[in-house]
């Protein structure tokens, strides 16, 4: 008796497939924006304009840089005899260096180096988060590596987009 059903149960599930994949595309089609996928929509909404995924997240990398600086100076101001914002200081810079090495990568096409040395920009800040939150330090700086590390999760996540144009070589 169930064997007399399986051609309806089979139609029923094509036509709702069909249909439930209409309805994802029909919504992906509407225009959103960028950060509305984002992990970290608030922060991202203020450095994002347009649909451009590698300019957003060339100005997700910029912006990157400048908080970075200023986190520095703040934590280069309080490492005296706090390991744990010791520890941030030098992560923070090993973190601007990496987003040197994004930017540069951003500029050179060269996407999957791009999105290694953001992972590892946002890798520096969440250990130094982690150094304060191990030690139950709640301060200015572990607080701009937590906004910097989100920042870094939505570049990340933005340079995804970022489609791969590889260029012909011309042939004789």
């Amino acid at each position: 008796m169930a064997g007399c059903n399986k051609p309806k149960l089979y139609l029923t599930t094509i036509v709702l497939t069909v249909v439930f994949l209409t309805a994802n595309q029909a919504v992906e089609a509407r225009p959103r924006g960028l950060c509305t996928r984002t992990a970290y929509p608030e922060l991202c909404r203020p450095l994002v304009k347009g649909s451009n995924p590698r300019r957003a997240t060339r100005s997700i990398i910029c912006a990157l840089e400048t908080k970075t600086k200023r986190a520095i100076a703040d934590a280069a101001k309080h490492t005296n005899g706090n390991k744990q914002v010791t520890i941030c200081h030098e992560k923070l810079r090993d973190a601007s260096f990496n987003l040197r090495k994004a930017k540069n990568s951003l500029k050179k096409r060269h996407n999957k180096m791009l999105r290694i040395f953001l992972t590892m920009a946002v890798s520096d800040y969440g250990v130094c988060v982690n150094a304060f939150v191990d030690s139950h330090q709640v301060n200015s700086v572990q607080n701009a590596a937590d906004e910097l590390r989100k920042t870094g999760t939505n570049g990340l996540f933005l340079s995804t987009l970022i489609k791969s144009i590889r260029k012909k070589k011309r042939g004789n």
